[in-house]
């Protein structure tokens, strides 16, 4: 006799008395059935066997879970066992016992399994057993229940119509990629939009990128993968009707297991005719011009009772200078800034406007380094509801100023452009921005004087520039941005190419961004000043130097940063500033590149 094993159901098959049933003592089993017995019972997979033409139900220990609270199977038929399914099972019987298998996959059953029917899902192949005689003696069934994949393919296809219905409701364009920029999928209106699912074209994503674009796009790509963060650019993408529209595309990445960039969700917004609509607003220079110098105005608010300024916006270092400017916090400190000859009309403006009037008027202030400059004020009282006044406003601007204050932005990323240019307009400067350096090239001889800040990424960018720019290059300054704004030798080699400045790609802080930007706008407007002394020589002027202010000048000479000196020298990166300030006092300069060419021609080298 074939011995069965030591698993459960085979120690229940021995304990078990089958004198009265059909089978009869388990002596007089056929060898086909002991030896089928043998194999399913030490199997892990649930099997289910049905022997004779009263298929009686043996079965192994991982097929005793499936059958949940049922009364005992073993040795049942298996219409007593299965009674909800026997009709739907029994054609599957007969073509078992005509020696033919049977696979089903994904069967829907109502079962019950002692908790009421339950909906259920199976895949299973019934098997015909044969005898020594060659017929069909009995019936295996190989099954798994598929109730949770069932269920979860449901809730994802679900999930899926939902999000088809969802991004069919935006009005951008959707995209999952896998892999090295393969689009995995893609919602219906960015389908509709290039005439072709991306997911059919592989890799293959620059043939619907303008060709200006494509490669922009890929290092802004790279620089994200790199990095592991959003990928943001602006750029065209051809239309299925083949014009080309400006998008704002963004990207975030989508970590793996382990911690690797596996995909991306993206979206893609068409602002083409917004683009359009703001090129056209940049033609429009009248307009321009005068919402800039309505920028540069300085619009203040002093409580009455405490003279104290309660609120002021607007450039104040333009009519004072960053350090005046920053001391004005009362009435008195405005005034104290009044000409001494024009300060005794000031005198009565508080009296006047807590009794209503309104006041216009020109007067002189003195800001940073004894510097004077014209003012117009118009100064007005600020009633409560009740019409009573507890606080006065004023608007003043500066009106002897003929100062150069256009700057362009050419070739940044898309987040630092956008916060660059909100900056500038903020502080009332005149900024046009050029999305890629070819653009500025096209026309750059027609441009006004101004100061150009440009991602200096390509080795080419400030050759190109300067070189488009030709003879009018004098009229222009050059900022680079960079990411190696601390690698000694990229500063040197930009300022040896005709860089006024180098910072972050970024712009670095917006107070020192804005103070560099003033340096080299002021280079191109200054005139001489009267009140300074006739010119030293050269020589002279580097005796006046300290020994400390030498060794910063001469590692600025080198091309050295702020931080990178501060690091050298021991000392903090405002006292270095500080020394760049002293520097540029004792000899009688400007701005730093001047210092640095006047360093240069008294023979003092790096």
């Amino acid at each position: 006799m074939v011995q069965l094993g030591a698993s459960l159901m085979a120690t229940r098959i021995r304990e078990k008395n089958w004198s009265s049933t059909p089978l009869g003592a388990r002596d007089t089993w056929p060898l086909e059935l002991t030896t089928t017995l043998g194999l399913i019972l030490d199997s892990a997979f649930p099997l289910y066997l049905l022997w004779g033409d009263d298929l009686v139900s043996f079965f192994n220990d991982s097929y005793a879970k499936v059958l949940g609270k049922k009364p005992d199977a073993l040795g049942r038929s298996f219409r007593d066992v299965w009674p909800e399914i026997w009709d739907e099972f029994t054609p599957i019987f007969a073509t078992a016992r005509s020696g033919k298998a049977t696979w089903h996959e994904n069967k829907r059953l109502l079962l019950e399994r002692g908790h009421g029917l339950e909906e259920t899902w199976w895949t299973f192949s019934f098997s015909p057993v044969r005898d020594a005689g060659d017929r069909v003696a009995g019936i295996l069934c190989t099954t798994w229940e598929t109730t949770k994949l069932v269920l979860a393919e449901r809730e994802a296809a679900r999930q899926a119509a939902e999000l088809t219905r969802f991004s069919a409701l935006v009005p951008e364009l959707l995209w999952v990629t896998r892999g090295p920029g393969y689009t995995d999928w893609a919602n219906q209106r960015m389908i509709d939009f290039l005439g072709l699912d991306p997911a059919t074209r592989g890799a293959d994503w620059p043939s619907v990128v303008h060709p200006d674009d494509v490669q922009a796009v890929a290092l802004r790509f790279e620089k994200a993968q790199r990095q592991r963060v959003t990928f943001e650019s602006r750029h065209r993408l051809r239309r299925a009707d083949g014009e080309y529209r400006w998008v704002l595309a963004r990207s975030e990445p989508v970590f793996g297991p382990d911690g690797e960039v596996e995909g991306w969700y993206g979206a893609a917004t068409d602002m083409h005719d917004w683009h359009l609509a703001a090129e056209a607003m940049r033609s429009k220079e009248e307009l321009f011009e005068t919402f800039a110098r309505s920028s540069r105005k300085v619009l203040w608010m002093i409580d009455a009772a405490t003279q104290r300024i309660e609120y002021m916006s607007g450039d104040t270092a333009h009519i004072w200078g960053e350090q005046t400017a920053s001391q004005i916090t009362s009435w008195d400190d405005w005034v104290r800034t009044v000409h001494p000859e024009d300060r005794d009309r000031q005198t009565d403006f508080l009296p006047r406007l807590l009794d209503g009037e309104l006041i216009s008027e020109e007067y002189r202030v003195i800001g940073d380094h004894g510097l004077v400059r014209r003012v117009r004020e118009t100064l007005f009282p600020i009633p409560d509801k009740e019409g009573h006044i507890h606080s006065v406003g004023g608007i003043a601007e500066r009106i002897d100023a003929d100062e150069v204050h256009q700057v362009y932005l050419v070739g940044l990323e898309p987040v630092h452009e956008a916060r660059l240019a909100g900056c500038f307009w903020r502080k009332g400067f005149k900024s046009q921005t050029f999305e890629a350096i070819d653009q500025f090239v096209k026309i750059a001889p027609a441009l006004q004087p101004g100061c150009i800040l440009f991602e200096a990424g390509v080795p080419t960018s400030l050759g190109r520039i300067l070189g488009a720019l030709g003879s009018r290059r004098t009229a222009f300054r050059t900022i680079a941005l960079t990411p190696h704004h601390d690698d000694a030798g990229e500063v040197r080699s930009l300022m040896k190419m005709g860089a006024f400045d180098v910072l972050p790609d970024s712009g670095g802080s917006e107070e020192r961004l804005l103070r560099i930007v003033r340096e080299a706008l002021l280079s191109l407007s200054a005139a001489p000043n009267d009140a300074v002394p006739a010119a030293q020589s050269a020589r002279q002027r580097l005796l006046a130097l300290s020994a400390r202010e030498r060794e910063v000048l001469t590692r600025l000479m080198a091309g050295l940063s702020s931080k990178l000196i501060a690091k050298e020298l021991g000392l903090s990166p405002r006292t270095v500033e500080v020394h760049r300030a002293k520097i540029k006092e004792r000899l009688q300069v400007g701005t730093l590149s001047e210092a640095l060419a006047l360093a240069a021609s008294a023979g003092l080298t790096s």
